[in-house]
């Protein structure tokens, strides 16, 4: 049986839900026919293979030390094992709306929930606006459905939710996929009045947006300073991080499209 007929038989199978595919050493989760919603390698299985994930770790630019990662979005868990075993001393929270995802993510080789670990069945929406001030140091938004970003999680009040429960020297992060469009009045309506900046890149493979929210950082001096500070943090981890920091582009108008 060819790749193609196995891939369209788990398809058949799955009646609609999520379901986990291998080809050779890469094991990948989909919703449909459509997208990759997550890769792994079966024999690394914390390497982060997609750039995208790769480029929202960029977060350490601004905060390298965080005490806690809260996470929209499990898929595949890429981005809660890389941090589960490279951050030791961060407490990790993932919400996830959908029990089906969770339910494989033995097969992802996700940690077992621990002291530093909690992968809560969620509507993250809700969730959120019900978190305090000063409860994370970095949130990041990566939650999807079948078409892309998941709806709920693209409104004002959600956006506000996020940056609200930040500490002062938090980051929000957000996969905007490959058409941040849609997101622009949200985004623009919960920073009315703050002090957030954002900068965004693209990576360089699949093209998705992902946006930085973080106070301050003088634009004058922003790039020479990151830039060193990525070549530091490319000693320490595989992200390739100097090669992002040059992509880097503050946003300035929302009514730019980015």
């Amino acid at each position: 049986m060819t790749n193609l007929n196995r891939f369209e038989l788990l398809l058949h199978e799955s009646g609609g839900k999520p379901f986990v595919f291998d080809h050779d050493d890469m094991r990948t989760l989909h919703f449909d026919h459509q997208y990759i919603q997550s890769a792994m390698s079966i024999s690394a299985p914390d390497k982060l293979l997609l750039s995208y994930t790769r480029a929202m770790m960029g977060f350490l630019l601004f905060q390298a030390a965080p005490k806690h990662i809260l996470m929209v979005g499990l898929g595949g868990g890429s981005l809660v094992k890389y941090c589960y075993r490279n951050f030791p001393a961060a407490r990790i929270t993932v919400l996830e709306l959908h029990a089906e995802v969770i339910a494989l993510r033995d097969q992802f080789m996700i940690p077992a929930d621990d002291q530093r670990l909690q992968v809560i069945h969620a509507d993250a929406a809700a969730y959120m606006q019900a978190q305090q001030e000063n409860s994370a140091d970095i949130v990041m938004l990566d939650g999807f459905s079948a078409d892309g970003p998941a709806s709920e999680l693209s409104t004002s009040d959600f956006y506000k939710a996020c940056l609200h429960c930040l500490a002062p020297q938090g980051v929000l992060v957000s996969n905007l996929w490959d058409r941040p469009t849609p997101a622009v009045p949200a985004i623009a309506q919960a920073l009315l009045g703050t002090d957030w900046r954002i900068w965004w890149c693209r990576t360089e493979d699949s093209h998705n947006y992902i946006a930085f929210f973080v106070k301050g950082n003088d634009a004058g001096v922003f790039r020479p300073v990151v830039l060193n500070r990525a070549q530091k943090l490319d000693q320490r981890f595989d992200l390739r991080l100097s090669e992002l920091v040059p992509s880097f582009q503050l946003v300035k108008h929302f009514s730019e499209e980015a």
